[in-house]
């Protein structure tokens, strides 16, 4: 009887195992492109000697959410083209480098001349 109740827990054990690994996805993809993002402005802001605190004021934001931007910790869904814009303009990087660095899909910003003419 200990034979049978072996052989019945092996098949059991065995076929938990394959539909486990049938619903498990093949691979998770996490995006890096918020924290790349984060880290070349904290480079950007440091060339420049700017502080967290002087970049939240120039972007006229809580502290707390420019802190969540350099740190890379705001959604890359929050990273849209007008905050790049802005972002670009605070730090005096080039918006085409910081959409390089999201590594996301971005639209141009509307005001793409008012960014040339005010670096």
């Amino acid at each position: 009887m200990t034979n049978n109740y072996e052989k019945t827990k092996k098949a059991v054990l065995k076929a938990v195992k394959e539909r486990a690994e049938q619903t498990r996805p093949a691979r998770i993809k996490f995006s890096t492109g918020a924290k790349d993002l984060g880290q070349y402005l904290q480079n950007c802001l440091s060339q420049r000697e700017i502080s967290r605190f002087t970049f939240a004021q120039s972007l006229d934001m809580e502290t707390e959410l420019a802190d969540a931007i350099l740190d890379g910790v705001l959604p890359e869904s929050e990273l849209h083209s007008e905050l790049l814009e802005e972002l670009a303009v605070a730090t005096g990087c080039e918006f085409e480098r910081l959409v390089q660095v999201l590594k996301g899909e971005v639209v141009a910003p509307t005001n793409i001349s008012g960014l040339i003419s005010g670096v």
